[in-house]
Formats: structure tokens, sequence, C-alpha cells
């Protein structure tokens, strides 16, 4: 084999491991920016849960402080016109409770939703993590492949290159074929 053929061989061969090599790096690269943005996705999640939660306790507390502004309303009118005594004002004021119970239940119903789409937005995003980490382990194993298909593509390239060194011999010593001689340096 010449020797340009030869050099092209062996560069060509380093070119294809080091391409394999670079190419499992830049996956696990990628597949850990992936993770980090499914993390940070996750973290927004929770900010957006920790508002809900904090507007759920004002439309709570809002719901309390009407109800209770209303039965003292109610109250005032029914003293002024002389009939805090009357079932009336009772009606007025159970129906005033009933109405601050609805709107309570309806402020926890929303949180429990709330709750439960921050659960699976959690899920979404451990899965994505776990995508992220598979997809850098199957670019890992791939560039492994493609190194090992190199490998073997060269594999008689190079047989052919170590024949041509040394005229058959296995090294660098050859010992001009007297067994029982001592190895002489061969150039």
């Amino acid at each position: 084999m010449d020797p340009i053929s030869a050099t092209l061989g062996v560069v060509g061969l380093g070119m294809q491991l080091f391409g394999g090599f670079a190419s499992a790096a830049n996956a696990s690269q990628m597949a850990s920016v992936s993770a980090d943005e499914a993390q940070q996705e996750q973290n927004i999640n929770n900010q957006k849960q920790q508002a809900m939660e904090l507007d759920a306790r004002r439309q709570q507390l809002q719901t309390i402080r009407t109800n209770q502004q209303t039965q003292a309303l109610a109250i005032a009118r029914g003293t002024s016109q002389n009939a805090q005594f009357g079932s009336g004002l009772q009606g007025g004021l159970a129906q005033v409770q009933d109405q601050s119970a609805t709107n309570l239940v309806g402020v926890n119903n929303s949180l429990t939703i709330g709750r439960k789409i921050n659960q699976y937005n959690q899920a979404i995003t451990a899965d994505k993590i776990q995508m992220a980490s598979l997809g850098g382990s199957s670019a890992t194993d791939q560039g492994i492949a493609s190194l090992g298909g190199s490998i073997m593509k060269a594999g008689p390239f190079v047989g052919q290159l170590s024949q041509g060194f040394g005229g058959g011999s296995i090294g660098m010593f050859s010992n001009g074929g007297n067994d029982g001689a001592a190895p002489t340096w061969s150039r």
C-alpha cells in the first residue's frame, strides 16, 4: 500500500473516532441541558402553585369579610327598623351565611383542581427529565456503535498496514530467521 493511501486511511479512522467521541459527549451535554430545562419548568409550576394558594387564601378571607360585612349591615338595618328580633332578620342572616359557604366551597374546589393540575405537571416534568436522560444514553450508545463500526471497517486496512512494516516481523525486532540467535534491531 502506498504511503499516501495509508496516511489518508489513518487520518480518516482518526476523524471517525474523534467524531464518534465528540458526538457522544455532545449528546450527553444536550441531555443535561434538556433535563435542566424540564427542571426549570417544574420550578415555574411550583411558583404558579404558590401563587394559586395565596390567591385562594385571599379569596377565602375576602369571602369571610364580605360575610361579616353583610351580616353587620343586615343587623344594622333590622335594628333601625326595630326588627332585630324578627324572623326576617334571622332568615336574611341565614341566607348571607349560605352564600358565603357556597363561595368558600367554590374557592376550595378551584384550589383542589389547581393542586391536581400541578401534580400532573410534576409528573410530565419527571417524564421529560427521564426522556432527556434516555435520549442522552441512546445517543451515547449510537456513538459507541458508530465507533465500533469504524473500527471494524478499519480492521483490514490496519492489518494490511501493519504487514507493510518490518518485512512480516511481529514487532520492531527481528532475529533474521535464526531461531537461536539474539534479536537485532531492524529498520
